[in-house]
């Protein structure tokens, strides 16, 4: 210990108030410089004292407790006490008797005698382990109350000064309102986080700092905050404190010269709270049935364009779309121009038998075909991992035979028929293609399986037939992905699913481009634009109501949408075919939002909010004014169920809440009661702030002008004392 040091001034501050308040929380973060993290400072409170013999055990600690107030080097010896009224404290008061009760060792609690215990020998302590060590005398009492706990502060006038000045009336009082982040902590959120049976804090019970300053108004002593959380106020205190300590102590050692510097306590400046951070746009995952939906399809086949005849008994329906953006080989088939019904393609007997057989020993060299009655065609380039490439195939009719070697192996013919659809009863015409009799159900069922989900079943039973046919149809993905599960590398399909499904979806963009296999027509407020219902129903769980239920659209190919436009539908159209948001130049987020709301498709609201968020902030990065934008936004994402943008916008406006009154009075007005009541309650910088920053300006400038009264009546003493007399000649 160097109580005894020259020239360092020892201070003993004794730290009480009620239990829970942050008593030992504060001097550990003076005198440790620990920090409080959201997980202990929602803990369950434990009762605890801060031990004195630090000091002794600990150098870091008897490091810390040096300090330089006002030119003076002083030790800051810290008190820690309990909160509880009935316990005694003239241990750390320093008063003359100690009258602590104590346990004999035969009763079960260990006698421990340490500075804390006085150690007289009076009538009171009968124990012979107490020595007569005299605690020193507190030179500064800090009292502590909690601002989120009245009783507390009413504990203060009622108990804790009482005491103070019983035990040591001559002691300077510092009162310090503690858990100052309570103040603009999110209530609710700080009491689902504590334990079950913990006392809610109630925003009642938070008070404001005018209470805790009239009280220390009342008793006459400073008055100051602090949060250990935020690490605000700490130094304030103590250097406070110890001013006052030193102030008092130059009263009665007055001939100690560098007191005479010290000033008394300080204005403390309040605290700004820190500005939220906006809250972030979160997307959520793809939902499940927009994975199941063209398995679904598949199953159930509304809307089937297309009906394949395998081995002369079994129909398999199937949609154009589907099948032509992933497949090279179908995109050429269909996009033949059919003019009449009774034209088709025949493939002789003989040629299909010996085509078939190159085809099971993978040989596709001299393939020869008849086409009869078929009118020239563009055909597609046949690569599957290429773009919707169109080539020009000049022919002139010819009745005998043509060259179709590339795809027409596995069928035996094609044309236009009116079929029932199974799923919904309806006539409808549909291309009907023939397969090649060589052709088996199981397999190819699992070929259209993977066309429509990019996913292959390890578990198939003709793996080998499955890569026959995929070689013919030139689905070069699906013979790799069996490739690898006979090679027992199964996990390497997962990448070959991912790349499928990002070149079909290009494709699927580019057929919306170009009209392609489109069956509706979407009537809008200025035009119309083209989609295709397999694709709605698959993605779409409104859309698969309209279209593959009862409803009359399902059987129009034309639907009217009032009060959207083509920029928003076409946004739309893209998500549902992409999982991708592609926003337009003259697209209106809210337009799009409210048609997503009415959609039920809450990921592109959530997409829509991000994009319009972004668009937002990089408008007010470019310095553009952005609070009309945002004022406008508000009440219109609040109907749509868009709650994360107008989160966004209810924060923005609440952290530029005097610019956007200045500016927008009457909108703010206007806005429902229940908005207004929110920007009240969490306006930045918030009411109570404001009030403080001008107490504190105006207190300051009161100071101010007794400190120059003060000094020019110290300056004329001086001049008193020092001015010269007449020189004597």
């Amino acid at each position: 210990m160097d109580y005894e040091r020259p020239n360092v001034e020892t201070i003993k501050c004794v730290v009480v108030g009620d239990n829970a308040v942050g008593k030992t929380r504060l001097i550990c973060a003076r005198a440790c410089n620990a920090t409080l993290t959201q997980y202990q400072l929602l803990a369950t409170h434990v009762p605890t004292v801060w031990a004195i013999d630090q000091y002794r055990v600990c150098q870091e600690v008897l490091e810390r407790s040096r300090d330089v107030v006002d030119d003076v080097s002083v030790s800051l010896r810290l008190w820690d006490t309990f909160g509880d009224h009935h316990k005694d404290r003239r241990f750390a008061y320093g008063s003359e008797c100690c009258a602590i009760p104590l346990v004999d060792d035969d009763e079960g609690v260990i006698i421990h005698c340490s500075l804390f215990l006085c150690g007289c020998r009076c009538s009171s302590c009968q124990h012979r382990q107490c020595t007569n060590l005299t605690p020193r005398r507190s030179d500064v009492v800090v009292l502590c109350f909690s601002i989120a706990n009245p009783n507390s502060l009413y504990h203060v006038k009622t108990m804790w000064y009482l005491e103070i000045k019983h035990f040591c009336p001559r002691t300077p009082v510092i009162l310090v309102g503690c858990q100052l982040d309570l103040r603009y902590a999110d209530l609710e959120a700080v009491n689902r986080a504590r334990r079950p049976l913990a006392r809610p804090i109630k925003p009642g019970d938070i008070l404001p700092p005018e209470r805790g300053r009239e009280v220390a108004k009342e008793l006459g002593i400073p008055y100051y905050e602090t949060s250990v959380f935020d690490q605000f106020g700490i130094k304030d205190i103590f250097d406070n404190a110890i001013r006052a300590a030193l102030i008092s102590r130059r009263h009665l050692q007055f001939w100690k010269s560098h007191l005479r510097k010290v000033q008394k306590p300080l204005l403390q400046a309040p605290f700004l709270p820190p500005k939220a951070p906006p809250p972030l746009i979160k997307i959520p995952d793809c939902p499940r049935n927009n994975q199941d939906g063209p398995r679904k399809l598949l199953e159930n086949p509304f809307c089937a364009d297309v009906m394949f005849i395998v081995q002369e008994h079994f129909n398999v329906f199937a949609h154009k779309i589907y099948l032509s953006t992933s497949s090279s080989k179908f995109y050429d088939l269909f996009q033949m121009d059919i003019s009449e019904e009774s034209q088709c393609m025949v493939v002789t007997e003989h040629h299909r038998r010996e085509h078939l057989m190159r085809t099971l020993s993978l040989d596709t060299d001299e393939a020869m075909a008849v086409l009869t009655n078929l009118s020239p065609s563009s055909l597609r380039a046949s690569k599957s991992d290429g773009t919707l490439k169109v080539m020009s195939f000049n022919a002139k009719h010819n009745h005998n035979k043509l060259s179709l070697a590339f795809w027409c192996k596995a069928f035996q013919s094609i044309h236009k028929e009116t079929v029932v659809n199974p799923a919904t009863g309806a006539a409808a015409v549909m291309t009907v293609v023939k397969m090649d009799n060589s052709i088996q159900l199981g397999p190819f069922r699992a070929v259209l399986r993977f066309l429509y989900t990019g996913e292959l079943n390890e578990r198939e039973m003709d793996l080998m037939k499955i890569a026959q046919i995929a070689e013919i149809l030139e689905v070069f993905d699906l013979r790799m992905m069996v490739e690898n599960i006979m090679n027992k590398e199964g996990f390497m399909n997962k990448e070959i699913t991912k790349a499928f499904h990002v070149r079909k979806a290009n494709r699927i963009k580019e057929c919306l481009a170009k009209n392609s296999f489109t069956d509706v027509v979407f009537r809008l407020d200025d035009g119309t634009i083209n989609a295709h219902k397999p694709l709605l129903i698959s993605s779409c769980d409104w859309m698969a109501a309209l279209f593959g239920g009862s409803f009359i659209e399902s059987a129009n190919n034309e639907v009217s949408f009032p009060n959207t436009s083509r920029a928003c539908m076409q946004a739309v159209l893209e998500y549902l075919y992409t999982n991708q948001l592609s926003p337009m130049a003259d697209l209106d987020p809210m337009e799009l939002i409210a048609l997503a709301n009415r959609l039920c498709l809450p990921r592109l609201i959530a997409l829509t909010e991000q994009y319009a968020v972004s668009e937002l902030v990089k408008a007010s990065r470019d310095a553009q004014d952005i609070d009309g934008e945002v004022l406008n936004y508000l009440e219109l994402a609040q109907f749509h169920n868009a709650n994360q943008l107008s989160a966004w916008c209810l924060h923005h406006i609440c952290t530029h809440y005097n610019n956007i009154c200045a500016n927008y009075r009457k909108e703010i007005k206007s806005k429902s009661l229940e908005n207004q009541e929110y920007f009240e309650k969490h306006r930045w910088p918030p009411v109570w702030y404001l009030k403080e920053e001008d107490h504190y300006q105006r207190v300051k400038k009161e100071r101010e002008k007794e400190d120059v009264v003060l000094n020019k009546h110290l300056s004329r003493r001086r001049w008193c004392f020092w001015s010269t007399s007449p020189a004597v000649s």
